[in-house]
């Protein structure tokens, strides 16, 4: 059993010798009918995807029997990418099952099976799904094939993720698109690179070849852009690892066109990279007249032709053939998104269509939920777990404990004020393990708003006893889109970039819709979620936790690195929909106990205060606050009353198998709230006696009082 980094009570459940670059033969579940006891099923963890299971029993078919019908170049890739050895750096290096199996899938489509349209893909592989617990068919057809007035074909099938009928639109007639679902830190960019290597060479080797060697990469956003330019800038992926054979090296000429570049494609063999708004708002630079003056003289000439360039739209539609290459592509999934339509006008615009189109998306699904039906490879997260390539997520229970009702920028740390606490103390634990690894864990905070990202951001500099500097601490803003502001662009772009270096000092990052994708964050150990997370906020379950699931390099396979996940009822609610995922969410129905630990010892009794009672016990109606005598008031409470202790108590449980790993109480020594309390109390007194606009005058009686 390998030992974790951070010490739990428990060992994690593991498959003992599990290794990811072979086929699984075994996966992890909870055992029926108990509590915390875990077991290994043999045989590979089945999809409920539609046309995964029966994809994967070909393709293994295909591959035990040595790729009959491959082409030349096939052949030759597989053999170079899966059979011969390789080193990085010095080290042995291998390309992970899941990444083995999403190529030769693709091309088992493409070679074997001749698939142009997803109507025969479905035909062939799409599977029947049942009710959970039932083999009944359902009223209706199996899969209903279906043809709206626009000409957009639907199927209506049942499907389990949502446990319901759905309707689900298909791609459109003869267009070549498939997806791959791969869990966050599996590689999706390496199987993208080495889907670009295969059409490269398969168009120029193969005679009748219908790929190509043209390229758009498409990116969602600046951070994802950013990641992606690291790769295939300069083609460093290509040369970094082993993906092209030796002898092929010289043939690789790959021109690539950056974001913002005016560089023309040459005819054959161009890579495209940006994000698809800047591809949309190039269709916005035709030239238009502004009055009939303007009209009769014409567009006005450049006088800086090296400014001057076509756009790129037009750039990518002069090419012959086209292979588009979408990276998180749950943002590019609704039909009227005029992202959409752009590509759909790419394929209208070249003379054959595009060759190919791939998404690639750790959650490819609609804004309803469901999963794409092109889905052709799933690499979920549960398997990932297992496969020791990412963290191991530990679900933090504090439970029985009702969300807050009425959060403010003001009241905000007194409403979250436990949760903060207990993560903060999750976090010092990483934090002091991990320095003798020469690591440096990170804190994630996500918070509902700007301004409660702000006041949380204040406390944990401003707060003594917390001990965090302000350049310890990064806040970064959202717009109303759930993006990056512009204001604060620069900070997360440098903070994707340099984070996890040992030479960078921030430890917390609390932010908005923060972390969904792109960030390379490896160095997150702690997430603590204070949102109400749902499909309208655009981000779901596995963007959440995702972010912080990559590997911190330096440390050993021997040591098991965990992602300890908490926060509010709503987000337990809401990482609970990864149980279609494999990993199973189980709540603890024990309350903990109050959120801090008070313990009196007689070497403090000069600092012996007396607390307000807060239920209204005085009838006397002070008109006038400056005439009010706190010191004149008796206490509410005595000292005997305060004698019980408080603590927080905390239950960890292994994602996978819903299993008890931890349980931790937390206590003396967590940081007062004592600013916020005050505050509090001032709010409760104002209201209860109906005053107004009096905070600043009302909250030094009170603190003088308490």
């Amino acid at each position: 059993m390998a030992e974790t980094v951070v010490s739990y009570d428990k060992d994690l459940p593991e498959i003992p010798d599990r290794n990811p670059y072979a086929p699984p033969d075994s996966y992890l579940r909870k055992k029926e009918g108990t509590q915390d006891e875990w077991e290994i099923v043999a045989g590979r963890r089945p999809s409920k995807l539609l046309l995964v299971n029966k994809l994967r029993d070909a393709v293994n078919r295909w591959r035990d029997s040595g790729y009959p019908g491959a082409s030349p170049v096939t052949e030759r890739l597989f053999t170079y990418w899966f059979e011969e050895d390789h080193e990085i750096d010095g080290h042995p290096w291998r390309y992970y099952f899941g990444q083995r199996e999403a190529i030769e899938t693709l091309v088992y489509l493409i070679e074997i099976e001749n698939n142009h349209d997803a109507v025969d893909l479905v035909r062939s592989f799409g599977e029947i799904f049942y009710p959970e617990g039932t083999q009944e068919r359902l009223p209706r057809e199996d899969i209903k094939f279906q043809t709206t007035m626009d000409g957009s074909r639907q199927i209506t099938r049942y499907i389990p993720e949502v446990k319901s009928e759905q309707v689900q639109d298909l791609p459109a007639p003869n267009l070549r698109r498939y997806a791959f679902k791969m869990a966050t830190g599996s590689g999706k960019t390496v199987v993208m690179a080495m889907a670009v290597v295969w059409s490269y060479f398969h168009r120029l080797m193969v005679e009748g070849s219908n790929l190509s060697t043209n390229f758009l990469v498409v990116a969602p956003g600046v951070i994802v852009y950013q990641r992606l330019e690291k790769d295939f800038a300069d083609n460093a992926v290509f040369y970094r690892l082993p993906l092209i054979p030796p002898e092929w090296r010289s043939r690789f000429k790959l021109k690539v066109i950056l974001r913002g570049e005016s560089t023309e494609p040459d005819p054959s063999g161009n890579l495209f990279l940006t994000n698809i708004q800047q591809i949309y708002e190039s269709r916005q630079t035709d030239w238009e007249p502004i009055n009939p003056v303007d009209a009769m003289l014409g567009r006005k000439p450049v006088t800086d032709l090296s400014k001057q360039g076509r756009p790129i739209l037009d750039r990518i539609k002069s090419c012959r053939d086209l292979v588009v290459l979408n990276d998180e592509a749950h943002h590019v999934h609704d039909e009227e998104l005029q992202w959409h339509k752009t590509l759909m006008a790419i394929h209208a615009a070249l003379p054959r269509g595009l060759s190919l189109w791939l998404d690639f998306s750790a959650t490819p699904k609609d804004q309803n939920g469901t999963y794409f039906p092109w889905i052709i490879c799933d690499y979920p997260l549960a398997q990932a777990v297992e496969d020791r390539i990412v963290k191991a997520p530990l679900i933090v229970h504090q439970v029985n404990r009702q969300d807050p009702e009425k959060v403010t920028g003001e009241n905000v740390i007194e409403a979250y004020g436990d949760w903060l606490l207990a993560a903060l103390a999750r976090w010092r634990e990483h934090y002091n393990t991990y320095k003798d690894f020469g690591q440096k864990p990170v804190l994630f905070i996500m918070a509902e708003k700007n301004k409660y990202a702000d006041r949380i951001g204040e406390w944990l500099v401003e707060t003594e006893e917390i001990g965090l500097k302000e350049n310890e601490v990064l806040v970064i803003h959202t717009d109303k889109e759930g993006e990056v502001s512009k204001k604060d662009l620069e900070k997360a772009r440098e903070a994707a970039r340099d984070i996890d270096l040992p030479r960078n000092r921030i430890k917390v990052i609390v932010s908005v819709l923060m972390l969904r994708e792109g960030w390379d964050v490896r160095n997150v150990t702690v997430a603590l979620g204070l949102r109400p997370f749902t499909s309208k906020a655009k981000i779901l379950p596995e963007q959440a936790v995702g972010r912080g699931l990559r590997l911190m390099q330096g440390i050993g396979p021997d040591r098991t690195q965990t992602l300890e996940v908490m926060g509010t009822k709503a987000f337990e609610d809401f990482v609970r929909e990864l149980e279609v995922e494999g990993v199973g969410i189980r709540t603890v129905t024990k309350p903990p106990a109050p959120p801090v630990k008070i313990t009196p010892v007689m070497e403090k009794i000069a600092y012996d205060i007396e607390l307000p009672r807060t239920r209204p016990i005085y009838t006397r109606n002070y008109k006038r606050l400056s005439e009010l005598d706190p010191l004149s008031l008796g206490p509410i409470y005595d000292q005997e009353e305060l004698d019980k202790p408080l603590s927080i108590r905390l239950k960890m449980e292994f994602g996978i198998t819903e299993t008890t790993v931890h349980e931790a109480s937390l206590g003396t020594g967590t940081p007062p709230l004592a600013q916020e309390l005050i505050s509090s109390i001032v709010n409760k007194t104002m209201r209860a006696a109906n005053l107004t606009g009096v905070f600043n005058e009302l909250y030094p009686i009170v603190r003088a009082y308490l």
